[in-house]
């Protein structure tokens, strides 16, 4: 099989990681490879910022806690918190899977492609990284909590601009299990 193909087929969503942090030589090759996505005008208007220090992952892990703590009952998306407001009544509970690497990708605010730019960049990362023996896993808390005080003065200390929103986020390590391949649904239909 074409090897590209099957780097794509054999990647799996990995949410439990060895503690051993990946390469700086490789996550440059897996933030490089994001930044060859394609995007809506070739405006490439995104920021990746990668996080490695283990005090600071920690913090953006307390951070995202308490602001999913603080959501009342009555938010509008209160429906769609829920689940992650119960987790986070766990203290222990690390909504980065213990992965020691975390990148988080924002975009401008008023682009319109932001969001469909800075998904193919995550899928050009995890791509890259499954071919470099390291397993990644998407993660949306932190994109569906920016509009939170404590989550945007979070994001201004990691230099991510004012203008941008986070559109997604990914953590990266070693991985220390290997998921089965789920059954692939039947959503292919060709007219010849």
């Amino acid at each position: 099989m074409n090897e590209v193909i099957n780097n794509i087929i054999t990647r799996r969503s990995i949410r439990s990681f060895q503690d051993k942090q990946i390469p700086l030589e490789d996550l440059r090759l897996i933030l490089l490879a994001g930044s060859y996505a394609p995007t809506g005008m070739g405006m490439q208007s995104w920021k990746f910022t990668a996080i490695q220090n283990q005090e600071l992952l920690a913090k953006i892990n307390q951070v995202m806690r308490n602001t999913l703590l603080s959501i009342p009952e009555d938010d509008q998306n209160y429906t769609y918190f829920y689940p992650h407001i119960k987790k986070a009544l766990n203290v222990d509970v690390n909504f980065l899977f213990h992965a020691p690497t975390y990148v988080i990708v924002s975009n401008l605010s008023d682009n319109k492609n932001a969001m469909a730019d800075s998904a193919l960049a995550i899928g050009n990362m995890m791509l890259a990284a499954h071919s470099l023996g390291i397993g990644s896993c998407w993660l949306n808390q932190l994109p569906r909590l920016t509009h939170f005080q404590e989550i945007r003065n979070l994001l201004t200390e990691l230099e991510i601009p004012e203008n941008h929103l986070v559109y997604g986020s990914v953590v990266f390590g070693y991985p220390q299990e290997f998921p089965d391949p789920r059954p692939r649904k039947d959503v292919i239909k060709i007219y010849q």
